[in-house]
């Protein structure tokens, strides 16, 4: 066929096509529907000027029964519209990481999408297995709670048996690196403090930032002297001209003891809270410190309040982290935590700094003057072994915070009394009216070459104190704290590095610098406002629900702190714990044989 046309083709006949054949309208059952155009904006035609037949959008005759945030755009290829879809994955019962996943590829230009797509759904474990349990200081002398001194095991010669058990942690074997009783001493400044459970109801979030804006007119808050129990030594005025060049080895005081007793362990602060009734709160400065401070901190932390009535109880855990002193928390790079049994990791370098603070108070004091006594001897001195008490004082004061005018409960607006056990180092050498100090001491573990004590705190002082202000915000807001609360006029801060970076038993006191508490705080940013300001605010937050107990924990991931309602007993099984370890230790002579009951 085709060659008989290309034959006509050629002989010059014309060749003719039909035309093609079309349907009428009347032959079909489908006609198109008449479409509205509108010109001047986005969208359907204003209701009005044409009817837009049913059954192409039957939703709008019904535009009221619709929400406007439910109509959304018709296609986004944004980059907002890619991360929109993710959050609506999410929310309808995706999994939680798909989305950003999938985003990001797409917002990849070149991408190979072909292909399977795998997604591992399973939890990732979490870095801890424990319970959150941190007993470190085990002895309760007596049930006084004698808190382990940091010198035996830790920077001493002197192996308690928590430390030699623990000297094989993380050195592989069966069950190693498990949240067990290896693990149960030391806090983990990467964890969290305290491992919350279902049960616990959350009864309030609080974002950190927020703390700033509280205030409270400090004109209006009054102090009092309650008890003063301990004895007073006199500070030593050789070390304010201690210098680079003239060193000092720091002395180590391995036979004293060392306390920080929590509230309820305290036989002086249950009694004044039980037979005054004027007082409705009483705490330590440590823990009070650490609230005030806790804007500062990264890691966790946790707080026990206990209400009972119309009165309040802020607790600490034993071994807790509020017990040791964090080095380099707010650091650009922070200790790692990745090998916890390097000697420079946050919880060694906790228990090194805590130890050098503890030498710190005893070396720089007076020995040829006398130490004044207090009123009443040290609470928590054991009878049996008189003389082994570190010296220092300790300073029982009623601070009276005012009320708020428009306050909407009753409580609020009248003055709350706290009385609070604060720390008295010792006092500045003068015939006049005494002055007492709050000693401490930084501590330098890596030297940098372009930044180290040695070569700059005599030429850059002002340059050291905002480097280690900028690393420490956290521990220097907590000192501070404590020297206001206890009435401290003058604050020493001495600079303590090692005397071998890869030695961590050997340190050099560098130097002691001096600052006047009100120009310090004011220099770092904590106002007496804003300190008795959130005092008072967390008092009235919890004076206002039930009775029982209450955990306030820091997220260490964020700057949130949390307060869980908790059950009664929530805590008190390592306590138990340890009355029963204690009992079942056997009484040991000095060659350490086991000494036979008599019977």
């Amino acid at each position: 066929l085709l060659a008989q046309e290309r034959l006509d083709f050629a002989q010059g006949q014309q060749l003719t096509f039909a035309a093609p054949s079309f349907l009428s309208a009347e032959d079909v059952d489908f006609q198109m529907p008449k479409v509205s155009s509108f010109q001047d904006g986005w969208g359907p035609c204003p209701q009005g000027e044409i009817e837009t037949p049913l059954g192409i959008c039957d939703f709008v005759q019904h535009l009221d029964k619709f929400p406007v945030t439910r109509i959304g755009r018709i296609c986004d290829f944004t980059a907002s519209g890619q991360r929109f879809q993710a959050e609506r994955s999410k929310g309808k019962g995706g999994v939680k990481g798909i989305g950003k996943g999938k985003v990001l590829q797409a917002l990849q230009p070149g991408k190979d999408e072909e292909g399977f797509e795998m997604v591992d759904s399973r939890p990732v474990p979490g870095k801890s297995s424990g319970k959150g349990r941190s007993n470190f200081s085990k002895g309760k002398s007596k049930g006084k709670g004698l808190q382990a001194n940091y010198q035996e095991g830790i920077l001493g010669q002197k192996q308690k048996p928590w430390f030699q058990n623990n000297q094989t942690q993380g050195k592989g074997g069966k069950g190693a690196r498990k949240g067990g009783p290896s693990r149960r001493g030391a806090p983990s400044f990467k964890e969290w403090s305290v491992q919350t459970k279902p049960d616990w109801n959350l009864m309030r979030e609080i974002m950190l930032t927020s703390l700033a804006k509280l205030q409270i007119d400090t004109k209006g808050v009054e102090f009092e002297d309650v008890l003063w129990a301990g004895n007073l030594p006199t500070y030593h005025k050789f070390y304010d001209r201690l210098s680079v060049k003239t060193e000092r080895p720091m002395k180590r005081y391995e036979d004293l003891n060392f306390f920080n007793v929590t509230t309820s362990d305290d036989p002086i602060l249950p009694e004044i809270l039980q037979n005054d009734e004027t007082v409705s709160v009483i705490a330590t400065d440590h823990v009070l410190a650490c609230l005030v401070a806790g804007a500062r901190s990264v890691y966790s932390w946790d707080i026990v309040v206990s209400k009972i009535g119309n009165k309040l109880i802020f607790d600490k855990r034993d071994g807790s982290q509020i017990d040791f002193l964090s080095v380099n928390e707010t650091a650009q790079e922070a200790p790692s935590a990745d090998d916890k049994d390097s000697m420079n990791g946050p919880i060694k370098l906790g228990q090194e700094a805590s130890c050098i603070n503890q030498n710190f108070s005893q070396m720089v004091l007076d020995p040829e003057v006398p130490v004044e006594e207090c009123d009443q001897a040290n609470p928590f001195e054991d009878e049996e072994e008189p003389g082994s008490v570190a010296a220092g004082a300790y300073r029982y004061r009623k601070i009276t915070l005012p009320g708020n005018a428009k306050g909407a409960t009753e409580f609020e607006q009248n003055p709350v009394s706290i009385v609070v056990r604060t720390e008295v180092n010792c006092k500045m050498p003068s015939d006049g009216k005494p002055e007492y100090a709050c000693v401490k001491a930084m501590h330098e573990y890596d030297p940098k070459p372009n930044y180290n004590w040695r070569l700059h705190l005599e030429s850059q002082r002002g340059a050291c104190l905002a480097t280690e202000l900028k690393n420490n915000a956290f521990k220097l807001g907590r000192w501070t704290a404590q020297a206001i609360l206890a009435g401290c006029e003058t604050i020493k801060i001495g600079y303590v590095s090692r005397q071998s970076t890869k030695d961590p038993w050997s340190h050099s006191l560098l130097g002691v610098q001096t600052y006047a508490t009100s120009g310090f705080a004011e220099q770092i940013g904590l106002t007496r406002n804003n300190m008795f300001g959130i005092m008072r605010n967390i008092v009235d937050l919890v004076m206002g629900w039930d009775d029982g107990k209450y955990l306030i924990l820091k997220d260490p991931t964020k700057s949130v702190l949390r307060i869980h309602e908790v059950p009664w007993d929530t805590f008190m099984e390592d306590d138990e714990e340890d009355e029963e370890e204690q009992e079942e230790e056997a009484d040991l002579d000095e060659d350490g044989n086991v000494i036979p009951t008599q019977l």
